[in-house]
């Protein structure tokens, strides 16, 4: 890919790409990811890709399942240390809320609401940047947005006994 091209593809899409995977990690690892997806990007020829910004995510996607992947086989390797911290936090209010409904929603739920509900892809987007069968999409989407609004239900309850 020519150079020029690339540092507008980049300057484009890079942005994006760096939120949705902020959003489907909870930790530093999502702008490493971003990097390897544009170091790979640089090897397509994005004359030939349709649509940029859907193949971008895909990537990106794809580059999230791996990583994820690799990460449980490692915590299945070493299932002999120490237990991970389930302790409960402190609520510091809706938004952090928010942020823990999401981030306990299934892997593939969470990426499909994410691409439909919080980035604004239609289904069929989703569908083409995740690889899922459209209704698969569809129902991830229905089932993290009723999961979404019984975390809000909940917190809500919360807040008003509070008072």
């Amino acid at each position: 890919m020519e150079r020029r091209a690339f540092e507008a593809l980049l300057r484009e899409h890079q942005g994006a790409v760096r939120a949705f995977l902020r959003r489907l990690l909870s930790h530093g690892r999502a702008d490493e990811l971003a990097q390897e997806v544009f170091l790979k990007a640089w090897q397509v020829d994005f004359a030939r890709v349709e649509n940029p910004r859907a193949f971008l995510y895909r990537m990106a996607y794809r580059r999230f399942l791996d990583d994820r992947k690799r990460d449980t086989r490692r915590e299945e390797l070493s299932a002999g240390g120490p237990a991970p911290n389930t302790a409960a936090t402190p609520t510091h209010g809706a938004r952090l809320d928010i942020a823990r409904a999401v981030d306990a929603l299934p892997p593939e739920r969470r990426a499909c609401a994410l691409l439909c509900l919080a980035l604004g892809h239609s289904h069929g987007d989703a569908a083409a940047i995740t690889g899922l069968p459209l209704g698969t999409v569809k129902s991830h989407v229905a089932r993290a947005r009723a999961s979404l609004q019984d975390s809000l239900r909940a917190y809500r309850t919360m807040e008003t006994t509070d008072e």
